[in-house]
């Protein structure tokens, strides 16, 4: 059973978004508030596997990313909201773990992001993910076969699974995950499927 605490200012939009997760029998509902300071309170005195946040960080966004900042350190998010925005997005990734969809996500999206947020994985819906800043170019083209590659990291698969799926050893995964790797100016696969996902080479 995946415990879901639920965060959003309106309380239609609670309800409506209470409805969607009670279409799935694994998911339960562990409360419902309206505010940063009410789900911080709700993490600390019940059982939350998974919060899913309706906010937007808007034009003074320090107090939002703090609650962000301290919340992501405890439990998986899955943020709904209508705009990208570039900090959100890095946190979560870092993170290792979480989702973010447009507010207009479908029952189903919201369903399965939090199944897969509970699972240590991350999800991307492509209008949530924030186009590059100056500077974060893409320093050389990757090939059709690292953008392959790439794309099966992105899906969470290991070097075995990519080379099976691909009909290649683990050897040559191994040397193209490298090439990747400097291409995009990356220390890590996840900043490699990060910067993949902003500079539009790759979808989730």
């Amino acid at each position: 059973m995946i415990h879901v605490a639920i965060m959003a200012s309106g309380e239609s939009r609670r309800n409506w978004l209470e409805r969607q997760l009670r279409t799935d029998a694994a998911v339960r509902t562990a409360g419902r508030v309206s505010t940063f300071a009410s789900l911080r309170s709700l993490v600390d005195s019940s059982v939350v596997d998974v919060a899913v946040i309706e906010t937007e960080i808007g034009p003074e966004p320090g107090i939002a990313r703090e609650w962000l900042a301290e919340l992501i350190e405890d439990l998986p998010l899955v943020i709904l909201s209508a705009t990208p925005d570039s900090w959100t997005f890095n946190q979560i990734v870092r993170a290792e773990r979480g989702a973010i969809l447009t507010r207009d996500a479908s029952a189903e999206q919201i369903v399965h992001s939090v199944k897969a947020a509970a699972a240590g994985l991350l999800v991307f819906d492509s209008p949530s993910v924030p186009r590059p800043d100056a500077g974060e170019e893409i320093s050389a083209e990757l090939t059709p076969r690292e953008i392959q590659v790439l794309q099966l990291l992105a899906e969470g698969l290991v070097n075995r699974d990519i080379a099976e799926r691909l009909n290649i050893s683990e050897h040559t995964i191994k040397f193209h995950i490298g090439s990747i790797l400097g291409k995009l100016q990356a220390s890590s696969r996840t900043e490699a499927v990060t910067r993949g996902l902003r500079s539009g080479l790759i979808e989730l």
